[in-house]
């Protein structure tokens, strides 16, 4: 707290008159780094409310993917000190359970939206697609592919967008969408990623 205090160019005291502890201050710095000025309800992100405005399915994933994985760039290398400072810490803990309650509900909302939209491939439910948005779409894939496989954000934004168009849409919607070109990852920062990833 006095680094920071130091930093800042303010008293300590503060620091802990706005941030009150530690927890509470690291809690702050990741919602910051994360939502920006955005609210930190899914539904009322800016991005969100883009996907679900989304003309099709294939725009709906890309969009999910390229600013999806953008938090994740801002705000991941400081998601493993939350998980473990709330092992400890209960303030921490609570708010952890509520950031993945809050990807849970957008990633359910995401995928109930395209199951009555009729987006989903033959067979697969709503539930699923959430369950496999949830598995695939998360900071400890997005750091390991970044941090220990050496590849840049936009190749781990193409590997999950190809990645979740098989696993969710009908082939020949994905076969189309997955192609360098593709109208439906025109304008979002990946698209180049995908002549070297299909």
């Amino acid at each position: 707290m006095e680094t920071i205090a130091s930093d800042a160019g303010v008293a300590v005291q503060t620091v802990y008159f706005v941030f009150h502890t530690k927890p509470h201050l690291l809690i702050e710095t990741i919602a910051h780094l994360a939502w920006g000025g955005d609210p930190r309800t899914s539904a009322g992100r800016s991005w969100i409310q883009a996907a679900t405005d989304a003309p099709d399915g294939v725009r709906r994933l890309g969009i999910v993917v390229d600013d999806g994985v953008e938090l994740y760039r801002r705000a991941a290398p400081l998601f493993p000190v939350l998980v473990e400072a709330s092992a400890i810490d209960p303030d921490v803990r609570t708010a952890w359970q509520r950031i993945v309650d809050e990807r849970r509900a957008g990633m359910t909302q995401m995928a109930e939206l395209m199951a009555t939209r009729g987006e989903l491939r033959r067979g697969i439910s709503a539930e699923r697609t959430a369950d496999l948005c949830v598995g695939l779409h998360r900071h400890e894939l997005y750091l390991a592919f970044t941090r220990e496989c050496g590849w840049s954000v936009e190749a781990f934004k193409a590997w999950l967008y190809i990645t979740l168009c098989r696993e969710l849409l009908p082939p020949e919607i994905a076969k189309e969408a997955i192609v360098a070109g593709s109208a439906a990852t025109s304008g979002l920062s990946f698209s180049g990623e995908l002549a070297d990833s299909t």
